[in-house]
C-alpha cells in the first residue's frame, strides 16, 4: 500500500493541492492501492514557490502535479 499525504495548507490548496486530493480520493483505479491523508504543512518544504506539496511514501514532491503524483504512486 502506497502512503500519500497531500498538503492542504493555504498555499498548497490555492495552487492545486485540493484538486489533487479530490482526484486521488475518487479515482476507482487507486482504491485499495493507496492510503490517502492530508496535512497542513510539511515544515521545511513549505514555501509558496514549492506548492502544492505531496508526500508519496515519505518522498516529498514539490510543485506537484497529478502526473508527477501518479508516476510516484506507480513507482511506489
Amino acid at each position: 500500500m502506497v502512503e500519500v499525504i497531500v498538503c492542504v495548507g493555504t498555499d498548497c490548496s490555492y495552487k492545486g493541492g485540493l484538486q489533487i486530493y479530490d482526484f486521488l480520493e475518487h479515482d476507482p483505479s487507486l482504491e485499495g492501492r493507496i492510503n490517502l491523508a492530508t496535512a497542513k504543512c510539511f515544515n521545511r518544504a513549505c514555501k509558496p514557490d514549492n506548492a502544492p506539496l505531496v508526500s508519496v511514501n515519505g518522498k516529498i514532491i514539490g510543485r506537484a502535479t497529478l502526473d508527477k503524483v501518479l508516476a510516484a504512486i506507480t513507482e511506489g
